[in-house]
């Protein structure tokens, strides 16, 4: 298997973890050549655009700009990353401060 097929079988594995934690269906397409211009889990029309992440180096800035550009009217960015030997649900959560509401979290 090349790097280039690690990796996307890296990303492909932590996308799938992250739907069977939030109980979602995965989006992606693993087919080559196929665009990719909605996240990364389907939120049931929940308003969300979720890109997952498992990378070695974070390049949170760029992605959470990838993520909104894909929003549509009423959706919200949010980003899944898979820290080094962590569980799942000790991923990272990124959002948009003004799209979170901690007063009832």
């Amino acid at each position: 298997m090349t790097s280039g097929a690690a990796a996307r079988m890296k990303g492909i594995r932590w996308e799938r973890a992250c739907a069977q934690f939030y109980d979602l269906a995965t989006t992606r397409s693993t087919r080559p050549g196929i665009h990719d211009d909605g996240g990364d889990l389907d939120t049931g029309g929940q308003g969300l655009v979720i890109e997952c992440k498992d990378h070695g180096q974070w390049r949170v800035q760029h992605w959470f700009e990838q993520t909104e550009a894909k929003c549509r009217e009423g959706e919200r960015p949010l980003l899944l990353l898979k820290r080094r030997q962590r569980t799942t649900a000790d991923g990272l959560v990124v959002v948009r401060m003004g799209d979170l509401d901690i007063r009832y979290v």
